[in-house]
């Protein structure tokens, strides 16, 4: 597969351009060509395609979600090797994706966006990427999901620390000698901690996990295919749509962290999960006291077993400062460490807004949003004609893959509607953005799990839920599929020429 960074011509006006080429501007960019639309291009700000996959390269990056799930409906025999894909085999299928269904020779490289500007009069964006290059589109698809900004923690001396300081969101490639033989903390106990300790643990010398609020970790049934179950998976595809659907429907039913009976459930299992840690004062300190829901759901049968091993420790005394030699808590002091890792995640609330964009009138999106991002279905914002977001607010939920090619299928209509009709802009009506947030913000209400102070992941800094979606991932797909053309304001071209 053959991918350039070579940008298209400045004077062009093409009819969309994407950001980003991970799943969902990939996912995209095929439907577009599906629907006839061939004058693409997808600005990716990395070297190579894969998104969030492709970036992130932490020892035991994995999918959270079945593979057989974590899919595009239209490309199911891909030949996973196991039940929860691991981070290679997740950019293989992204590579793979884009070479089979025609779109790689859309993919520009090493082109990150720094801002989209709408031109009223003209009807169009101009986007001007990191090179500050320029490139004109008619209308333009956000696809940079909610994991873009590290969160670093703001802990006095941070910057002081001597040794090998590190970000799971910038770990340096595939390199994990710098752990070998080595003091090693990590701080953080959500998704990627649970995945990168227990990778960690056998690497160095010692590893300590600073951990602040338990999580639930429920078991995670990951093996490996055989080769006769693989052959059988390639020769029946009845077999893995047999599996899609089973993984739609536990997921839904996942979703509905109001059943009582459910909950009582997963609870059990989780808990028995944490009986595997021996030391029982550790399993105490571990055991979670927000409700399900409350946080992120978390899965590994690896990550509570790790802390029975003789070199690895659970420090939850509180963290005061970080100097040269290591981290200082509360009432145990100084532990000297050789190195210290960030599991401290992404600002997940930003969205789109991690770029300058800029609609009608000089309106700032991030101005727009500075109490906490919305958007209308979690794709499209007043202000901002003929533009559309893939992973926008209030739609995370279920598998992701799923969830951006539900998006990129409405997104598509809505692109295919203004070319086909020559239109100038397309717009959703503030009174129809409003009234979709004002039932959103009652259905997100009703959901007690995320009532809880605890919920911190799920919020922007002025205590709005911003990432949740209120409706399980069947439910989303149905409200996506309503014929809402009423909901636009609709400018033909000869309005503005």
């Amino acid at each position: 597969m053959e991918l350039t960074d070579r940008i298209p011509a400045a004077d062009a006006v093409h009819d969309v351009v994407v950001i980003g080429a991970g799943p969902g501007g990939i996912c995209a960019a095929i439907l577009l060509a599906r629907r006839g639309i061939t004058d693409v291009v997808v600005l990716e700000r990395s070297a190579g395609i894969g998104g969030t996959w492709y970036n992130n390269r932490y020892p035991g990056l994995a999918c959270d979600v079945p593979s057989d799930l974590y899919s595009f409906s239209f490309f199911q025999d891909f030949d996973w090797p196991r039940t929860f894909a691991r981070r290679h085999e997740m950019c293989a299928y992204v590579e793979e994706a884009a070479a089979r269904f025609g779109v790689a020779d859309r993919v520009v490289l090493n082109a990150g966006v720094e801002s989209v500007h709408w031109d009223d009069a003209a009807g169009r964006w101009t986007l001007v990427t990191s090179t500050g290059d320029t490139v004109r589109a008619r209308t333009v698809v956000g696809a940079v999901g909610m994991f873009n900004e590290p969160v670093r923690p703001d802990i006095p001396g941070l910057d002081d620390f001597a040794g090998v300081l590190v970000h799971t969101a910038e770990w340096p490639g595939d390199d994990v000698s710098f752990l070998e033989g080595k003091v090693v903390g990590v701080i953080g106990a959500a998704a990627s901690a649970i995945q990168l300790v227990p990778a960690v643990a056998p690497i160095a010398e010692r590893l300590e996990v600073f951990h602040r609020t338990p999580q639930w970790v429920f078991p995670k049934d990951d093996r490996v295919f055989d080769d006769a179950e693989r052959a059988a998976r390639r020769k029946d595809p009845a077999i893995v749509a047999a599996l899609r659907k089973e993984s739609t429907q536990f997921v839904d039913r996942l979703c509905d962290y109001n059943n009582e009976a459910l909950m009582a459930e997963l609870r059990e299992k989780g808990i028995a999960n944490l009986d595997a840690v021996r030391d029982e004062r550790v399993r105490a300190a571990m055991r979670p006291v927000l409700p399900i829901g409350a946080q992120r759901t978390l899965l590994s049968s690896e990550y509570y077993p790790t802390f029975n091993r003789s070199d690895v420790a659970l420090v939850t005394d509180p963290i005061v400062r970080v100097e040269r030699g290591g981290v200082v808590t509360a009432a145990d002091g100084l532990h000297r460490l050789d190195v210290l890792v960030l599991a401290t995640g992404y600002a997940a609330h930003k969205f789109l807004s991690v770029v300058d964009v800029v609609g009608r009138e000089g309106t700032a999106l991030r101005e727009v949003w500075k109490d906490g991002a919305y958007a209308y279905k979690g794709m499209t914002v007043d202000r901002f004609p003929n533009l559309f977001m893939l992973y926008g607010p209030n739609t995370n939920g279920g598998s992701i893959i799923d969830k951006l090619e539900t998006q990129s299928r409405y997104v598509v209509g809505k692109i295919a509607h203004i070319l086909e009709h020559d239109l100038a802009a397309l717009e959703v009506r503030t009174d129809a953005v409003v009234a979709y947030n004002e039932k959103l913000a009652r259905d997100l209400d009703r959901i007690h799990a995320w009532r809880v102070a605890g919920s911190r992941y799920f919020r922007a800094p002025s205590g709005r839920i911003v990432t949740q979606c209120p409706y399980n991932p069947t439910e989303y797909d149905e409200l996506t599929r309503v014929d809402d053309l009423d909901d636009y304001t609709v400018t033909p071209r000869d309005a503005v020429a």
